[in-house]
C-alpha cells in the first residue's frame, strides 16, 4: 500500500503518463529487436562470403564468395610469376636493374619457386574471423565493417635456391672475393720468397632479399628489391705475411717432417716423409685463435694438402677392416684355409693433421731442437672371432715377419718364387722342438714340383738351373726367423753379392742365406714349446716378399742390427772366355760382383731373461765381368785364376766346387 501510494504522489508530483512510458519501452523494444534482427541477416549474407571491410594487400576482398576469391589469388598468382622479381643493385655508382622469375625450366621440367596452397587459403580467407555462431558473428560482421583488416597468405613458400640461382647468374661479373697477401717460396735451399698484394673484394647482401621477396608475394603484390653492394676487406695483408718470413729459416732448417707408424699385427714398420719442397708447396699464411681468443698471424700448412698426402700415402697402406680368423688342415697335414684376426685400422685423420701442424708451430717457436716425428694415430675396430678361437694348436699371434724385395726379377724367377711362397710354404705347420729344413719343404726342385728354369751363374758359366731364384725365399725366411727370436742351427750366406739380398735398413750385403739341394741348407729349431704356422705374401706390383711365422709367444723378442760391411774387395779385370755351347761370334755377359766381408749380430732375448748375441760373418768373393764367346771348335783351356797370383783372397774358377755355388740369377 505504502508503495502504489509513492507511485501515486510522484505521478501526481511530476505529471508523468504511465501510458507514454509503456509506449516509450515498446517502441525501444521493437525498434532493437529490428536492429538485431538486421545484424543477424546481414551476418548471415556472409556466411559463404568474405566478411566486408576485409583487405588482401591493398585490395578489398570483403563479400567475395569462395569461387570468387580463388579466382582472384590465381590470376595475381600467375601474374606475379609472369611479371617476375624487379631487382636493383649499383656499382661503381651506376644502377643495374634485372627481373628474376620464380619458375625455372630445367630439361622440360617447371620448377617452381613460390608454392601456394590455394584451397586452405581459400577456407581461411572466408572463414576470417567467423565462429559460425549467429550473435558472435554479427559482432564480427560489424567489426570487422569497421576496422578494416589487412590479411595476408599463411601458406605462400619459397624456394630460395632457384630465385638464388638467378640472382648469382646476374651478379656473378661484379663478385669477386677479397684476396689475401700470400707467402710464395721459390727455392728452400737457397731460400727465396715472395709476398703477393691483397686486394678488396665485393659482395652482395642477400639476408633481406627472400623476406622482402616473401612478404610482397604474402599480400600479392610484386615485389621489387634492392641488393645492397658491400666491399670486403682481405683477410690478411702484405704487413701481416712480412711479419713472420722471419721464421722461414727455422721450419726449413730442420728439413722433412718424418711419418711414422708400426703396425703390432703384422710386425711391421712404416715410415713417411713430408719433403721440404712439399713443406714450402704446402705452407699458407692463416689466422689462428689463441687461448684468449684473439687472433694471431702463423704459418701453417695447407688442410687440403695434408688431407691427401694421409689419404693418398698412409690411409691407403694402412686402413683394413676388422678381419675374424679362420683356421682349417687339410689332409695333407698343412693349414689350407687360414686367417689370423685382425683389428680393424681407420686412421685418425684430425689429429694427424694436428701433429703435423704442431710440429711447424714448433719450428718456429722452439729455441732447442726438439722430434720431427710425427706418430700416426689409428682407430682400431676389435674382430668378433680371435686366432685362438678357431684353433687348439696354441697358434694366436706373429710372432715375427721375414721381408725382402724381388725388384728387377725376370718372370721365370717371380714364378719360381710364388710357388715356393704359396704352394710349398704357406700353410705349413711346424711342431714344438721341430728342426725345420727349407730344402726339405721346397723340394723336389722339378718340373712336377712346380719349377722353371732360370738362368744361374756356376762357376763362370751363365746357363739356366731349375729353380733359379729360391735364394730369395731363403733370405726372408731368415730373416722371418731372426726376429721371431728362433735357433738357427744353418745358415750360410751367398758366395756373391747380390742386390736382391741386400738389407732393408742400409742396402749392404749380410743378412741372405743361401740353398742349394742338397746342402748348403737353411733351418732353424721351433723351441716355443708350441706349434708354428707359416703363412706368405707376396705383391707382384711392389716386388714384397713377406714370411709370417705364427704361434704362441713366450715373452721372447729377436732382432738384428743393421749389417756393417768391414771391407769392400774389388772386382779387377774383365774376362772374355771362348765355348763351342754358344754359337760362333755368339756373347753372354754377367755382371761384376764386388767382393765383401760382412757381419751382423743377431739377439736373442728369452723369456727368461737371458740375453744371447750371435755375430753372423759373410764372405762374398769377387766376380769380375765375364762374357762367353762362341768359337768354331771346342778347345781344351786350362784354368784361369780371377786374381792375381799371391791374393790370398784368390778364387780359381775351374775346377768348380758345386757345394761352393749357389742360384744366382742373371
Amino acid at each position: 500500500m505504502e508503495f502504489y501510494g509513492f507511485l501515486k504522489n510522484m505521478q501526481e508530483k511530476h505529471h508523468i503518463s504511465w501510458r507514454r512510458v509503456w509506449i516509450v519501452v515498446l517502441l525501444t523494444l521493437v525498434l532493437s529487436a529490428m536492429f538485431l534482427g538486421s545484424v543477424l541477416l546481414y551476418a548471415h549474407s556472409y556466411v559463404d562470403r568474405v566478411l566486408p571491410g576485409v583487405y588482401i594487400g591493398d585490395v578489398h576482398i570483403g563479400g567475395m564468395t569462395k569461387q570468387e576469391v580463388r579466382d582472384y589469388i590465381q590470376h595475381i598468382h600467375t601474374k606475379l610469376s609472369d611479371d617476375g622479381v624487379s631487382v636493383s643493385f649499383v656499382v661503381d655508382d651506376i644502377q643495374k636493374d634485372f627481373i628474376i622469375y620464380p619458375d625455372r625450366i630445367a630439361e622440360d621440367t617447371v620448377y617452381e619457386a613460390m608454392y601456394i596452397d590455394i584451397d586452405t587459403e581459400v577456407d581461411t580467407i572466408v572463414s576470417y574471423r567467423k565462429q559460425y555462431n549467429m550473435f558472435a558473428d554479427a559482432l564480427s560482421a560489424l567489426w570487422v565493417r569497421i576496422s578494416r583488416p589487412h590479411i595476408q597468405l599463411n601458406t605462400l613458400r619459397i624456394d630460395k635456391s632457384i630465385l638464388q640461382e638467378q640472382i648469382d647468374e646476374y651478379v656473378k661479373d661484379y663478385v669477386y672475393e677479397p684476396v689475401d697477401a700470400s707467402l710464395i717460396i721459390d727455392s728452400v735451399d737457397p731460400l727465396t720468397f715472395d709476398i703477393t698484394t691483397s686486394s678488396l673484394g665485393r659482395v652482395f647482401d642477400y639476408e633481406r632479399v627472400f623476406g622482402h621477396v616473401l612478404q610482397s608475394w604474402s599480400v600479392l603484390e610484386q615485389p621489387h628489391i634492392f641488393i645492397k653492394t658491400m666491399t670486403v676487406e682481405p683477410s690478411i695483408i702484405e704487413a701481416d705475411v712480412a711479419m713472420v718470413t722471419s721464421s722461414l729459416p727455422h721450419i726449413f732448417a730442420s728439413g722433412n717432417i718424418k711419418l711414422a707408424f708400426y703396425d703390432e699385427h703384422i710386425k711391421r714398420d712404416y715410415t713417411w716423409y713430408i719433403r721440404s719442397e712439399q713443406l714450402a708447396d704446402w705452407l699458407r699464411v692463416t689466422k689462428k685463435q689463441q687461448d684468449d681468443m684473439s687472433e694471431s698471424i702463423v704459418l701453417s700448412l695447407d688442410t687440403e694438402h695434408l688431407e691427401t698426402f694421409l689419404k693418398d700415402k698412409v690411409a691407403s697402406l694402412l686402413e683394413v677392416e676388422a678381419q675374424d680368423a679362420k683356421f682349417a688342415i687339410g689332409t695333407n697335414g698343412k693349414v689350407v684355409e687360414f686367417q689370423g684376426a685382425r683389428s680393424g685400422i681407420g686412421l685418425d685423420m684430425e689429429q694427424n693433421i694436428t701433429a703435423i701442424q704442431n710440429i711447424l708451430y714448433d719450428r718456429v717457436t722452439r729455441e732447442e731442437t726438439s722430434s720431427d716425428v710425427v706418430t700416426i694415430v689409428v682407430q682400431e675396430t676389435e674382430p668378433a672371432i680371435t686366432t685362438s678361437e678357431v684353433n687348439d694348436l696354441g697358434i694366436t699371434e706373429i710372432l715375427g715377419v721375414g721381408h725382402s724385395r724381388f725388384a728387377g726379377s725376370p718372370s721365370n724367377r717371380i714364378k719360381n718364387i710364388r710357388n715356393a711362397a704359396y704352394n710349398k710354404l704357406h700353410g705349413t705347420l711346424i711342431a714344438p722342438d721341430e728342426e725345420f729344413s727349407l730344402i726339405t719343404a721346397l723340394q723336389p726342385f722339378t718340373y712336377e714340383g712346380g719349377y722353371l728354369p732360370e738362368l744361374v751363374i756356376k762357376g763362370d758359366r751363365i746357363k739356366p738351373e731349375m729353380g733359379g731364384g729360391l735364394c730369395q725365399i731363403g733370405t726372408t725366411m731368415f730373416r722371418a726367423a731372426m726376429n721371431s727370436g728362433l735357433d738357427i742351427t744353418e745358415r750360410r750366406n751367398h758366395s756373391l753379392v747380390v742386390p736382391y739380398y741386400n738389407d732393408l735398413t742400409n742396402g749392404l750385403p749380410g743378412t741372405d742365406a743361401t740353398i742349394y739341394e742338397p746342402h748348403p741348407d737353411f733351418r732353424f729349431k721351433n723351441d716355443t714349446g708350441h706349434y708354428m704356422l707359416i703363412t706368405a705374401e707376396m705383391n707382384v706390383n711392389t716386388a714384397d716378399l713377406y714370411f709370417y711365422f705364427w704361434g704362441t709367444s713366450d715373452g721372447r723378442k729377436g732382432y738384428y742390427k743393421p749389417p756393417v760391411v768391414s771391407k769392400w774387395i774389388p772386382v779387377g779385370e774383365s774376362r772374355v772366355i771362348e765355348t763351342t755351347e754358344l754359337k760362333p761370334g755368339e756373347k753372354e755377359c754377367q755382371d761384376a760382383h764386388k767382393g765383401a766381408v760382412a757381419s751382423f749380430v743377431y739377439t736373442r732375448e728369452l723369456a727368461n731373461g737371458d740375453k744371447i748375441d750371435r755375430v753372423f760373418e759373410s764372405y762374398y768373393r769377387p766376380l769380375p765381368q765375364i762374357c762367353l764367346v762362341g768359337k768354331a771348335e771346342e778347345t781344351e783351356e786350362p784354368a784361369t785364376a780371377i786374381c792375381e797370383e799371391g791374393d790370398e783372397n784368390c778364387v780359381v774358377d775351374s775346377p768348380v766346387d758345386l757345394n761352393d755355388t749357389e742360384i744366382v740369377i742373371n
